[in-house]
């Protein structure tokens, strides 16, 4: 069964996934800012979730582990590769910036084959913009698929409690120092894809729950992002590089989270409304995600952003986020008449 809501919420996704990434090149200081940088902070939270979601509502009735795979490889691996690589020539080799440098060069490259490991480090880490980390972990996820067949035949009970445990340890783990550790991006969010199965066994069950509830949800949304800000004096996304160690607990994590079942209770309310502006969206999503970072990449080389600082961070960030939604739908759109059908295996749409 085809659910609206959730291509709504798909669309949704991106858009806080692009205003995100966006906001960092924006000062936003005041208490108020900040409560509005944590809201739209850590979209990827819902990608997680609504795959977690749909692994359970459209793939696991008549699932099989080679097509899964191949799938995937096909239309989410192979578009990054394609897409890692030709960053990796651009910014590293060519424009001589390569991000996190630190970390990946450590002698000067001299031969073939350190041209080739390097690349391959930074498509092992997804680190070569600033989104496309999320494709490495996510791709582990995937080939962990086995293990959430299993749980899916878990009583249902036995799963929530494996997600509160799994949750708690989340908190504790944080994200990886500039998500540049896909292993350690998998124990993080774990638990967010295994409720999003769990949210679709029993689907009927949450929708009825949180139906009404909209107005509740939403202030404990903006409470949990104000007191973030009150007690650890900090906001954003927590990131630690020792995977063990205890540096606080993760509040964004709970807020995304319920932020997840406030837009949930919000969309479902238009499941049988046409909104073609979301349906788009939505359809495009990986587009715009393997696209928009280029955009904010040459924004900042370019020093787009310097030349317009005077603007106020709110009314910059305001202005930015449209116009990189909407140059990331031109050249996507543009691909696609190029590219033909051969545009999914490019820009996965």
């Amino acid at each position: 069964m085809h659910l609206n809501s959730f291509d709504y919420f798909r669309g949704l996704a991106i858009l806080f996934i692009v205003a995100g990434h966006s906001s960092a090149y924006w000062p936003m200081e005041s208490f108020y800012e900040k409560i509005f940088v944590n809201l739209i902070t850590g979209g990827t939270t819902f990608f997680v979730f609504i795959s977690g979601f749909f692994f359970h509502h459209v793939f696991y009735p008549k699932f099989q582990y080679k097509q899964f795979m191949l799938k995937k490889s096909t239309y989410v691996l192979l578009p990054y590769t394609l897409l890692s690589f030709t960053a990796v020539a651009c910014f590293v080799f060519y424009l001589n910036r390569p991000p996190y440098a630190e970390f990946f060069i450590t002698d000067p490259i001299n031969n073939w084959y350190q041209y080739i490991w390097l690349s391959v480090q930074y498509w092992w880490a997804g680190s070569i913009l600033d989104a496309y980390w999320y494709i490495p972990f996510i791709m582990i996820i995937f080939a962990l698929s086995p293990l959430f067949i299993k749980q899916i035949q878990l009583p249902i009970k036995v799963q929530v409690g494996l997600f509160i445990v799994l949750l708690c340890i989340s908190a504790v783990v944080h994200r990886p120092a500039h998500n540049l550790s896909p292993l350690h991006s998998v124990i993080y969010f774990m638990p967010v894809y295994m409720l999003g199965i769990i949210c679709s066994i029993e689907k009927v069950r949450v929708l009825t729950f949180i139906g009404g509830k909209s107005i509740i949800l939403g202030l404990g949304v903006v409470f949990m992002s104000a007191a973030q800000i009150l007690i650890y004096n900090t906001h954003g996304n927590f990131h630690k590089e020792a995977l063990f160690s205890y540096e606080r607990i993760d509040i964004i994590l709970f807020q995304k989270i319920l932020m997840c079942f406030f837009l949930l209770s919000v969309i479902q309310k238009f499941e049988h409304k046409d909104m073609f502006f979301l349906k788009y969206i939505a359809s495009t999503s990986f587009a715009i995600y393997f696209i928009h970072p280029w955009i904010l990449y040459f924004f900042d080389y370019l020093s787009v952003f310097k030349h317009v600082n005077f603007l106020p961070g709110f009314l910059g960030f305001m202005i930015t986020v449209p116009l990189v939604i909407a140059i990331s739908l031109s050249i996507a759109a543009m691909l696609k008449w190029a590219l033909a059908s051969k545009s999914r295996f490019v820009i996965g749409w």
